[in-house]
């Protein structure tokens, strides 16, 4: 397959004369946010925004669960759609269960967010204060809330810690802050090691832990930059006193999506973190780590590294039959032959980018057309998404299954 296939043209139709909103992929709770329940939009569509006053060109960040999304805009304020049956659309009316177009989370409209993030049906926002909001499904225990007196919240909920908190990410059923003094605190399911944690008093792994608890001392020697949280596992970015970058990683490890190979180790998983240097490659800040379920992306100066599972063309690579993985341990490899990158997001099994010229890739699972160029068949390398010739594109993001992209008309 060669890595630039024909290109599928957006839509002309605009949203407003200088910019467009739009959503690629499942459809089935209206998380694309178009106005309408589908099955699917292989190719791409226009965001309906008829009942907010969000504008395509103040949208900062689009993030999105299984079947709900979250748009952030340039002053701090949250809309969300989709599925709502656990409250993840944060308006408070379970009731209506598939939100169709996008609605003000009116709950924080008095906050300024800075970063939002979605799990599978739950949802959490960090306000330019260091305060933590949380809202959807608490099944797992993965708001830092106890699990049998609130498995759902409807609105956003502040969780307190007793410190400010600098970054937020969110698994399929946990998720992992970093506070202001650069600790690493956790909660959620932890079915295979994903929240690094062993109970000091049975020194068996916890089941799942509803509190947001402090990761061991172990790697809080080193600066702790960032964190994120894969469908099992979590990966910590941190930089040594020596200024060298290294991960901390824990969790399932069937895809060898921590860094080392799950043939040649004895464990499929960890319950508690390791720290893998990253080999024969200089990094420099900023540097910004994505998980999808079973692979990992670090963006670093316009080039993708990337590890884990590959057999839907996650990693952007084309590899032998036999060889559905990659870990670091082997080789780290960086995805070849395409422009210098400025934005990238992870879905569950597939990857959008945005390039610095204002183009959009598109690579990976694409089972419900998210990787929005007409079919469903897996992208197994970076496939292009043209626009017109006067717009390019300023934002691009992901869901589980869907993908969102704006566009900029330039002419």
């Amino acid at each position: 397959m060669k890595i630039y296939q024909e290109k599928i043209s957006f839509d002309d139709v605009c949203v407003s004369p200088d910019f467009m909103g739009k959503t690629i992929g499942a459809n089935s709770h209206g998380q694309l946010g178009q106005g309408i329940l589908s099955e699917q939009s292989i190719l791409p569509q226009n965001v309906n925004l008829s009942r907010c006053s969000l504008r395509p060109e103040d949208i900062r960040k689009i993030v999105g669960g299984a079947g709900h999304t979250l748009i952030l805009d340039t002053d701090g304020r949250i809309y969300s759609c989709g599925l709502n049956d656990k409250g993840q659309t944060g308006n408070d009316n379970t009731e209506q269960r598939n939100v169709l177009t996008f609605e003000k989370i009116h709950a924080l409209e008095h906050k300024i967010v800075i970063d939002v993030c979605c799990g599978w049906d739950s949802s959490a926002a960090l306000t330019r204060d260091g305060e933590l909001y949380v809202w959807g499904s608490n099944r797992y225990g993965q708001l830092g809330l106890d699990h049998i007196v609130f498995p759902t919240i409807s609105q956003p909920h502040k969780i307190s810690i007793g410190e400010k908190i600098r970054c937020i990410s969110m698994g399929l059923r946990h998720t992992a802050i970093v506070t202001e003094n650069r600790e690493v605190y956790i909660c959620g399911a932890n079915n295979r090691g994903q929240l690094g944690l062993i109970n000091p008093k049975t020194m068996k792994p916890y089941i799942l832990l509803d509190t947001f608890t402090k990761v061991p001392e172990l790697i809080l020697r080193e600066n702790i930059e960032n964190v994120a949280c894969g469908q099992y596992h979590t990966v910590i970015m941190a930089k040594n006193q020596k200024d060298i970058y290294n991960i901390h990683v824990f969790g399932d490890n069937k895809h060898g999506q921590l860094g080392f190979c799950p043939k040649t180790f004895s464990e499929m998983r960890l319950w508690q973190p390791i720290c893998i240097p990253l080999p024969d490659i200089q990094l420099d800040m900023p540097i910004q780590i994505h998980a999808g379920w079973s692979h990992i992306n670090i963006l670093n100066n316009g080039i993708i590294f990337s590890w884990g599972r590959n057999d839907y063309g996650q990693l952007g690579h084309l590899l032998s039959n036999s060889r559905n993985e990659i870990s670091i341990k082997e080789e780290l490899y960086h995805i070849k032959h395409i422009p210098r990158i400025v934005q990238l997001s992870a879905g569950s099994e597939h990857n959008v980018a945005l390039t610095d010229d204002g183009a959009i890739l598109c690579w990976g699972w694409n089972e419900h057309g998210n990787c929005g160029n007409g079919n469903t068949e897996n992208v197994l390398k970076p496939e292009f998404l043209s626009i017109s010739s006067n717009s390019a594109g300023v934002l691009v993001g992901a869901g589980t299954g869907h993908s969102f992209a704006v566009i900029k008309d330039i002419s």
